[in-house]
């Protein structure tokens, strides 16, 4: 870049000559933002997208973007592509095993898609008989403190697909992995059904920002398979 191009793309050039990881988060997210006004640049705009700090902006959604001062829809989408960019790479690069044997290895490749969320989510993940992992599936979508979801349609891809074993996986906005009673009621019912169609399955995963409870690790869900384990 030449001299002109460097002032007017300061944060761009640094990127590029200097690396990204040169930049402080707020530069960070003014890269992704056009300047809108002499009287609001990036740099204030991405101060107030960062005012709660990086974990919030995990879980920011399109409306809570666009309510900030100053930010247009342009640029609210580019922030929201670079998260879900995040995520993704995050997803592709968690450490995989030939075989999941162990309950960290299955709440590593379903984190990136669940620990950030601030609604519940219920996962499927439909495993070989070797415990690889075919693909996960979402299920259902709830609020703040509960999903609904019924048995069949947690195995349905199972089925669909014919695999033999499946584990769960869902999330906890709270931050508190430990199952409610609502999740123990749910996990008997598909430790239930998962028996009556002759598909095992092997784990229960609830997962937090930072933290997960598994069935095989203790009590709560799925109490075969924690007895099992």
């Amino acid at each position: 870049m030449d001299a002109a191009q460097r002032r007017c793309m300061p944060h761009e050039w640094r990127i590029l000559e200097q690396g990204p990881e040169a930049l402080t988060d707020i530069d960070l997210v003014a890269s992704l933002l056009t300047r809108s006004s002499r009287r609001c640049g990036p740099e204030q705009i991405a101060a107030r997208v960062l005012a709660t700090g990086l974990s919030a902006l995990r879980r920011a959604s399109p409306g809570e973007l666009l309510s900030i001062e100053g930010m247009r829809e342009r640029d609210a989408a580019r922030v929201l592509a670079a998260l879900e960019l995040g995520r993704r790479v995050a997803q592709a690069t968690a450490p995989r095993r030939e075989r999941l044997l162990h309950p960290a290895d299955m709440a590593a490749q379903i984190a990136p898609r669940l620990a950030h969320l601030a609604h519940e989510e219920f996962w499927t993940i439909l495993l070989t008989s070797r415990l690889e992992i075919v693909r996960s599936v979402p299920i259902a979508r709830g609020g703040l403190s509960q999903c609904s979801v019924l048995p069949r349609e947690a195995f349905a891809p199972a089925v669909l697909h014919r695999v033999p074993r499946v584990a769960f996986a869902h999330n906890h906005p709270s931050g508190d992995p430990l199952p409610s009673a609502d999740d123990v009621r749910l996990g008997a019912a598909l430790d239930d059904a998962g028996r009556t169609l002759g598909i095992e399955v092997v784990d229960h995963i609830v997962l937090a920002d930072g933290a997960f409870h598994s069935a095989r690790q203790g009590p709560g869900l799925l109490p075969r398979a924690a007895a099992a384990a």
